[in-house]
């Protein structure tokens, strides 16, 4: 009887998991390739890319969407038409977790250092704000690429296919390669950038705090200064904040969703010796696939953080809307007046 129940629970299971290797892989697919491709989009506006935190969140909104199309395809394959080719393919192995965590830990480290970037910008000492530079976010984000793929080289050598007792198809060879691997990856893109991403979050909230108690026993020093003047300075103290309140939403979201599949990675590594009952291996398979789905949903969301929280890119993002809708229309206009004439002038000539 008891066999008879573990089997009809192990195929409840394994029909979950296939479900969300469906759907879910599916909608996040659709949500953070559009997503991404708009915030790709939204962020290189010449308004936006002035500010350096920006450029920051453009590097890791490209960053995202090379996420998205190197590990999710192959999912999809695997859920709606056959079996996973990273799984018997050692090259595409190879390839995708090389591309995949390299992405992923440039993405990651990318949010750090806009982090940083707002600790910079609130900071009340002059220096400490000239740290926030075009330039240096140029020289940081070409450096965080560099250090990220040199990480995740050893992948290309460290991972194949078909390996026995490997709790998935596409794994590290030898034990030395799963734990390197494991850890470093719960370090690289999960414990160390939310920490840092945590503890740069709290040092701008209190910047803020601390500048406004400066400024307002200045408030009738500086009463008589021209309302353009003060306008101005609102507006900068605006788009700020809205930077700020994307980023800081963006940074408690990616950290709970990464942080599941970073320690179940963990456990997987250092439990393989364990042997593994039907149903506990089904158990962990659903696991899997669902800490896999929300580290995909963490780096899907970015650009409807920043529609909802952020009022300097919700500005921007209907300008942009606006102006391609009257490129277009102009387009068709044109089109539309074209064959007007052009059918006239048949309609003469015969």
């Amino acid at each position: 009887m008891s066999n008879i129940t573990d089997s009809s629970t192990i195929i409840s299971i394994n029909n979950i998991s296939s479900q969300i290797n469906r759907y879910i892989t599916l909608f996040v697919f659709l949500f953070g390739t559009i997503g991404n491709s708009l915030n790709t989009l939204v962020l290189s506006q010449a308004k936006l890319r002035s500010i350096p935190c920006v450029l920051y969140f453009l590097g890791s909104s490209v960053s995202s969407l090379g996420i998205i199309l190197v590990g999710l395809p192959t999912r999809l394959i695997a859920g709606w038409i056959s079996t996973d080719p990273t799984n018997t393919n050692a090259v595409l192995c190879k390839l995708r977790i090389f591309l995949l965590y390299g992405f992923r830990t440039i993405s990651v480290w990318l949010i750090v250092l806009a982090t940083i970037d707002r600790w910079f910008v609130s900071s009340t000492g002059v220096r400490r704000r000239f740290l926030s530079s075009r330039q240096i976010a140029h020289k940081s984000i070409i450096i965080v690429h560099f250090l990220s793929f040199l990480l995740w080289a050893q992948s290309l050598f460290c991972y194949n296919t078909d390996l026995s007792q490997a709790p998935l198809k596409c794994y590290g060879m030898t034990a030395t390669c799963r734990i390197f691997n494991d850890v470093a990856y719960a370090c690289s893109t999960v414990i160390i950038p939310s920490l840092l991403m945590l503890i740069f979050g709290f040092l701008t909230i209190h910047n803020i705090k601390k500048s406004r108690q400066v400024i307002k026993p200045l408030v009738g020093v500086v009463i008589h200064m021209g309302h353009v003047n003060k306008t101005k300075r609102r507006k900068i103290r605006y788009n700020k904040s809205s930077l700020t309140g994307m980023l800081l939403l963006q940074v408690i979201l990616l950290t709970l969703f990464s942080l599941p599949q970073a320690i179940h990675q963990l456990y997987l590594t250092f439990t393989i010796p364990i042997i593994r009952s039907p149903l506990r291996s089904a158990i962990e398979n659903f696991i899997i696939n669902f800490n896999f789905s929300l580290t995909y949903v963490g780096n899907s969301i970015p650009f409807y953080i920043y529609t909802l929280t952020g009022t300097l890119f919700r500005q921007t993002l209907i300008r942009l809307v606006r102006s391609i809708y009257q490129q277009l229309k102009l387009y068709v206009s044109n089109i539309y007046a074209n064959c007007t004439n052009y059918i006239f002038q048949f309609l003469i000539h015969k």
